[in-house]
């Protein structure tokens, strides 16, 4: 099976040269940042995200602003070749992530990226583009796990069977029983043949392992803490 997956990578542009498309299978995105050009109502802290799908089709992510003297509320726009398509009113992306990218599979286009997820762990985002008809579509979030210890390292085959996952558990309070733990549930993703589906087996497996047991509504669940 043929999958290109797009890392996003970030560079400073300081000239206005045309990229050549790179005949390969597999391809690094370039991630190209402008900073604005003009002082007037735009943060000028904050730069653009140009992402290559591919050779002849980028994606923009710039800030809507609701308040132009106010810069701490925003939300994010998307721009295929400088249409709008999209705004995201329930997500604020962490610009700089290096777990953001893009896969192009099958000839659907999946973007992935990581969300600000604070107090709690961030999160992964997905989103699906339609380049035909100008539409992108929010897919479902998950939290996933960077540590660079994890088992579960997101855009890895994880469960060995030829696809590839992301996903993870969010945070639980601390339990006044010191031989006790708040079920702690995950979620996992898998990306196959360039769509994206809730994969209950690995979810499964995962909760088992973090948990001792698996419970499909494990709201305020207490159990045991598994012997280490």
């Amino acid at each position: 099976m043929k999958r290109i997956l797009i890392p996003i990578l970030l560079s400073l542009i300081g000239c206005t040269n045309q990229q050549k498309p790179v005949e390969k299978s597999m391809v690094d995105t370039l991630v190209e940042i402008v900073k604005p050009t003009t002082q007037t109502n735009v943060d000028t802290s904050y730069v653009s995200l140009f992402l290559k799908i591919d050779g002849s089709n980028t994606i923009a992510i710039k800030r809507g602003y609701y308040n132009p003297k106010d810069y701490s509320i925003y939300r994010q726009t998307f721009f295929l070749n400088g249409e709008k398509i999209f705004t995201d009113t329930g997500n604020y992306l962490v610009d700089s992530s290096k777990y953001s990218r893009i896969i192009v599979e099958k000839g659907s286009v999946l973007l992935f990226m990581e969300c600000d997820g604070h107090p709690n762990l961030d999160y992964l985002s997905a989103y699906s583009i339609d380049i035909k008809n100008k539409k992108m579509t929010y897919l479902s979030s998950s939290v996933f796990d960077g540590n660079p210890k994890s088992k579960t390292k997101p855009f890895t085959d994880i469960d060995g069977d030829g696809f590839i996952e992301y996903g993870g558990f969010d945070l639980t309070e601390m339990h006044p029983n010191p031989d006790s733990m708040y079920y702690r549930p995950s979620s996992f993703y898998e990306i196959r043949n360039g769509k994206l589906f809730f994969d209950s087996l690995l979810t499964k497996r995962e909760d088992i392992k973090a948990n001792a047991v698996y419970s499909k509504n494990p709201i305020n669940l207490t159990v045991r803490k598994p012997k280490i």
